[in-house]
């Protein structure tokens, strides 16, 4: 609006500044379309602005011819983006459209429209006050600025989501594959196994009805041994498969694999750094199950509530027993003046220790953070009888 095409496209190309140019993160290649890009767009937008006769001090009829070039700068820079990713990449157009908007069309549209009719402004200042204007060019700078940055950062949590919903989706897919397999491997037992033994209980109970109908008691000497061994092999299958359900694994990773699963879910939204160290500590499912819960739950605890900025949670063997700890550097509390009905955490935590046989300790003081330290057998006294 200012002045002519030619230099409009040599300042744009010259003045033209990337942080990741000087960082040296493109390549020269990369670097210069961007230049040209921009200085091409910037020239159309400048000769439509001229040819048809613009003048910054003509209202409102600026404002029209203003919002005409602006359009032209949108649709030649846009063309060029989409034409030379297209090339490059050969994504989708829809897809990369997308990507330009931010994934937030209307936004960004009108903030791309506020800050060009805003240049009108700026070019009125000039006018009046010389290469002064330029410290008032600053306030549209800063504002872009700041409004890409958060766009930016709507940009990458919409990216974070997605990627959690796909995590999630994941899962849930294997947690029905595994409920397949368990559903098949107990169809698969009930036929093989149970049905068999069921089938010949049923068949020898009709010879015994037989047997007493016509009066032939020396074959019950034959046929009740015969009854009571169906009968046995049917109750051990029935334990078997009972014993099989109860062995059921904690997840198809076990359980270094659902609590390094737990652990990558609860990053995605702890600002915080966690730290993890595990070990394979063994002990029966059962047990194992519990160890994951308890650990859940006090990592829940201190991203919900602590405040922290660090969280240490370590799985270790120590002689029979497994060692769960969960420590932060947070707000810290009087474990004394926890009111149960409310904040139900710890309580949580405390039966399922119990249910394992185990032991809990939790050191907390006011400002000083959290420890929380189970100790659980390999097994649980049930599991032992």
């Amino acid at each position: 609006m200012l002045f002519q095409p030619v230099n409009v496209g040599i300042l744009a190309f010259v003045g033209s500044t990337d942080l990741r140019e000087a960082r040296r993160q493109i390549r020269i290649g990369h670097a210069l379309f961007n230049r040209s890009q921009i200085a091409v767009s910037v020239m159309t937008a400048s000769w439509v602005f001229h040819s048809l006769g613009g003048d910054l001090l003509v209202w409102p009829r600026v404002l029209f011819l203003a919002i005409l070039a602006l359009a032209v700068d949108i649709l030649v820079n846009w063309s060029s983006i989409l034409f030379a990713r297209q090339v490059a990449m050969g994504a989708p157009l829809g897809e990369e459209v997308i990507g330009i908007l931010g994934g937030q069309p209307v936004p960004f549209l009108l903030s791309y429209i506020s800050f060009g009719l805003a240049a009108v402004l700026l070019a009125v200042v000039y006018l009046v006050a010389g290469n002064w204007a330029l410290l008032a060019f600053m306030i549209p700078v800063l504002l872009a600025r700041q409004v890409f940055v958060e766009n930016s950062r709507l940009l990458d949590m919409r990216e974070a989501i997605v990627e959690k919903s796909r995590a999630l989706l994941t899962v849930a897919g294997k947690i029905a594959d595994e409920r397949r397999e368990e559903r098949l491997a107990v169809a698969a037992g009930l036929h093989d196994e149970l049905l068999p033994p069921l089938y010949k209980v049923h068949l020898m109970g009709q010879v015994l009805r037989q047997d007493l109908a016509m009066g032939r008691l020396l074959n019950l000497e034959d046929d009740v041994p015969e009854l009571l061994s169906a009968t046995e092999q049917a109750s051990e299958a029935t334990q078997g498969l009972i014993r099989d359900l109860r062995h059921s694994r904690l997840g198809p990773d076990g359980l270094l694999g659902t609590i390094h699963s737990l652990i990558r879910d609860v990053e995605t939204a702890f600002p915080g750094r966690i730290q993890l160290e595990v070990e394979d500590v063994g002990g029966s499912p059962i047990v194992q199950l519990l160890a994951y819960q308890i650990l859940r739950e006090a990592l829940r605890n201190a991203v919900r509530h602590a405040h922290a900025s660090l969280i240490q949670v370590s799985l270790s063997r120590e002689g029979p027993d497994m060692r769960i700890t969960v420590e932060d550097n947070g707000q810290g509390f009087d474990p004394e003046t926890v009111d149960a009905d409310r904040h139900f955490g710890l309580l949580l935590i405390r039966e399922r220790v119990e249910l394992a046989g185990g032991v809990l300790n939790v050191r907390s003081r006011i400002g000083e953070g959290t420890e929380i330290i189970a100790r659980l057998p390999s097994e649980t006294s049930s599991e032992s009888n």
